[in-house]
């Protein structure tokens, strides 16, 4: 999303509460279309959204065929997990 659109940027404290005293929140999409609480409305779009296609569970399973080489084949599983997790979303750190 484009943040050059904001008309308020809000602190995410208080973005929150307000979204929690807001009485109007019946229909989930209508109301964050409309909404003015604009960081919470980027998480909720990013949080909630239906993935369109199987891309980011093959490019994971890709990523994990990388990391279990022949080398690596005495990994245990909590270390093999802990790292196709933060190759997954290094993007996020």
């Amino acid at each position: 999303m484009d943040d050059s659109n904001d008309s308020t940027t809000l602190d995410p404290t208080v973005e929150f509460n307000a979204y929690l005293n807001d009485p109007v929140r019946t229909k989930f999409s209508d109301y964050w279309f409309h909404s003015q609480l604009n960081i919470l409305k980027k998480l909720s779009m990013r949080l909630f959204s239906v993935q369109a296609s199987s891309t980011p569970i093959e490019r994971a399973l890709s990523h994990a065929g990388l990391i279990l080489s022949q080398r690596r084949t005495n990994m245990s599983e909590q270390l093999f997990r802990d790292l196709v997790f933060l190759r997954v979303n290094q993007k996020l750190l």
